[in-house]
């Protein structure tokens, strides 16, 4: 989870630019999913899936940190231990392994029930982190695995890898950072038993759209430093004002304090069958609330078309 000031840039805070950068974007016309949605431009090699299998070893995911994390977090927080992240309803969630830059660390990430059976849904930032420094380049994320209900070291349904061409961002937010299209596609390869993600962890849940913004959500993610996942459960409590003025729809708050490590985890409602919203960000000295893009078809409904 990252945080936000109305004046500072911080390390990897191409999705926390200053609104004032934000305002002066214009909106992008209705286009195909194709031309909204951006991946990285690397040929398919062969052995890539062995190969991120090989590097992701226990002792590397133990050692991963938060991706986003910009230093200890003093604050309190708000979410607790799930006690049984392997049953149905828990096990759509997990922690996502990246490489970004020179950079090895971790998101949370959801399963989804797709026709391809192989979607994991995330942040954006979590597979790029979009513009950064003065030419406003971005990184991709790559040696991406996913591991769901991923448990103190233990990956009790395997680990799934992605190409490096099967990362997908906005390019909203691939170009500009914006904050209402903080959201990342991921297709995954089967396990080493050969079954896709969704059939392995129970089927995935569904993406919901253009609902209510008045939802009961469960939340999930891997805060911090912990191996265990974690949960909160709260009502929507209202919209992030500073992000009315940009393009896309207006980011959605939750009453639970989610840290780095937690980005890009499932905000599951309908009993925890659907997701429709996933942790982005927080604001500077806020340890009440974090933010989610409202999910729509102008920003997940159209970089999940197809998949």
């Amino acid at each position: 989870m990252r945080r936000r000031t109305l004046r500072v840039r911080q390390r990897f805070a191409g999705v926390l630019a200053t609104l004032a950068c934000l305002a002066m974007l214009s909106f992008v016309g209705s286009a195909d999913a194709a031309s909204f949605r951006l991946h990285p431009e690397a040929p398919t090699a062969a052995g890539e899936v062995e190969r991120v299998r090989d590097y992701w070893t226990p002792a590397r995911m133990r050692s991963a940190q938060p991706l986003d994390a910009q230093g200890p977090s003093l604050a309190t927080t708000s979410f607790a231990p799930v006690s049984e992240p392997t049953i149905p309803g828990h096990a759509v969630n997990g922690r996502l392994f990246v490489r970004q830059g020179g950079r090895r660390g971790f998101c949370s990430a959801t399963a989804i029930n797709s026709p391809t059976r192989r979607l994991v849904l995330t942040a954006g930032h979590c597979v790029n982190s979009g513009p950064l420094g003065i030419r406003g380049n971005s990184s991709w994320s790559r040696y991406v695995q996913f591991v769901p209900a991923y448990t103190g070291g233990v990956a009790p349904f395997g680990a799934f890898v992605a190409r490096r061409n099967a990362v997908f961002a906005p390019d909203d937010w691939v170009r500009f950072g914006n904050p209402n299209f903080d959201v990342g596609a991921i297709l995954v390869s089967p396990n080493a038993e050969g079954v896709n993600v969704a059939d392995a962890v129970g089927g995935g849940v569904s993406i919901l759209i253009d609902r209510t913004r008045h939802q009961q959500f469960q939340t999930y993610g891997y805060p911090g430093e912990t191996r265990f996942m974690q949960g909160c459960d709260s009502p929507y409590v209202g919209d992030d004002s500073r992000t009315y003025t940009i393009p896309g729809p207006p980011t959605i708050a939750i009453r639970c304090h989610w840290i780095p490590g937690a980005s890009g985890g499932g905000w599951l409602i309908d009993e925890g069958t659907a997701i429709n919203g996933l942790t982005s960000y927080g604001k500077f000295r806020d340890f009440t609330h974090t933010f989610s893009p409202y999910f729509s078809q102008r920003n997940v409904g159209r970089l999940v078309a197809g998949m």
